[in-house]
């Protein structure tokens, strides 16, 4: 006899896209819990991003915003009777998540538990504070906080057992993310974002800081090492995106190594194209509000490289992006042909081999101005999205 999945078997197929239900429980509990879908779910259940053996499956997995204590439990209509796979849904979450640390399907033990932990909640207290900011007329404050300083292999601090609650959100909402080593030596450093009033965490980055080895002469004269500083991981929990504190985050972290003579750069791992416009957005603004680079440039027929590597190591941004911005500047500011000139060379020299592959003239030169249109049109949205520029 077959079994009746054989005859449709889409029937108990679920997105784990959708089926996954994340919930942030209110500082204030009274309020209630804000609840919200992942982006990627592929780390945990696979490729397809798909559950079978279930019919409306629901999977919660939610936090207390403030001490970030998880809670799981899975619900179903129906299951196949010939399987168990629930036990295997909570067995792929559980290797993403704190084991000896979540509460399983009982809530009410959940909702004592985090409602304890509150009491004695002073996670900022133990970090660096780097900035304080309002915004929607609320206080919030970023500090840093050093993994190699918490982490001990005999006992985990506070902070290490809080970053393991929090960390499943990179798997979560930024694609190809993995988790940190923490047993790594290597210089890696997490931001948080609170609540000054509620110590509600509103979102973190990490960042990993690395030698910079120019040369022998340099090092030979320097008696102090330089250093990259790279942001890796970024994100602003859902429920408190679109109020500015992405922006927040990035400045504060720009101004703290702007003005370490350790740090020679900023650079950015892998940027997806959010955060590509968040920061071409606020380095934009930084340039025109806290330096002569717009009204110099403005000035300028011709600008030479050796002019734009002086401007850029001033700021510490890498290479590529202040590339970038030069060209964004040249555009805000209507110097077309020196615009047209520094694109379309940098254009050709990106794609110099693939562009010797077209004999015909006409077609390199089409090839070309396509590029070039889509390198502008970009930067004039990225520019229209500038409030602070005049």
């Amino acid at each position: 006899m077959n079994a009746a999945s054989d005859y449709q078997p889409q029937q108990w197929e679920s997105s784990s896209n959708e089926a996954l239900k994340i919930s942030l429980i209110s500082a204030d509990a009274n309020e209630g819990a804000i609840q919200f879908l992942p982006n990627f779910t592929y780390p945990i259940f696979g490729d397809s991003e798909t559950i079978y053996g279930y019919k409306d499956l629901v999977i919660h997995l939610v936090f207390d915003s403030i001490t970030y204590k998880p809670f799981l439990n899975v619900k179903y209509r129906e299951k196949l009777a010939d399987a168990d796979p629930q036990v295997d849904i909570i067995d792929k979450l559980l290797n993403f998540l704190p084991v000896d640390d979540i509460i399983l399907k009982d809530e009410s033990k959940w909702v004592d538990t985090f409602t304890e932990e509150r009491q004695q909640f002073d996670i900022p207290s133990l970090g660096e504070k780097v900035n304080e900011y309002t915004s929607d007329d609320e206080t919030f404050s970023i500090y840093k906080f050093s993994i190699s300083d918490f982490f001990t292999k005999d006992n985990k601090s506070p902070v290490i057992k809080y970053w393991e609650r929090v960390q499943i959100f990179t798997i979560l909402y930024i694609e190809a993310a993995t988790y940190l080593n923490l047993k790594d030596e290597s210089n890696w450093n997490v931001y948080f974002i609170f609540n000054k009033a509620t110590n509600a965490m509103i979102g973190y980055t990490t960042t990993y800081q690395y030698w910079n080895y120019s040369n022998g002469i340099k090092f030979d004269q320097d008696d102090k090492l330089k250093y990259r500083e790279k942001i890796s991981q970024f994100i602003i929990m859902p429920p408190y995106q679109g109020h500015g504190h992405g922006s927040h985050l990035y400045q504060s972290l720009y101004k703290k190594w702007l003005q370490d003579e350790s740090i020679i750069e900023l650079t950015v791992e892998d940027p997806n194209e959010q955060f590509d416009d968040l920061r071409d957005r606020n380095d934009l603004e930084m340039l025109y509000n806290t330096s002569d680079l717009f009204r110099n440039l403005e000035k300028m027929d011709t600008v030479s490289d050796d002019w734009i590597e002086l401007q850029r190591s001033q700021f510490k941004l890498e290479k590529r992006q202040f590339n970038r911005l030069i060209e964004m500047i040249l555009l805000y500011l209507n110097k077309e042909s020196l615009f047209n000139e520094i694109v379309k060379r940098r254009i050709y020299i990106k794609n110099y081999d693939s562009l010797c592959d077209i004999d015909d003239q006409d077609m390199k030169i089409q090839a070309i101005n396509e590029s070039y249109n889509l390198v502008k049109e970009d930067y004039e949205r990225i520019i229209k999205l500038c409030k602070k520029l005049k």
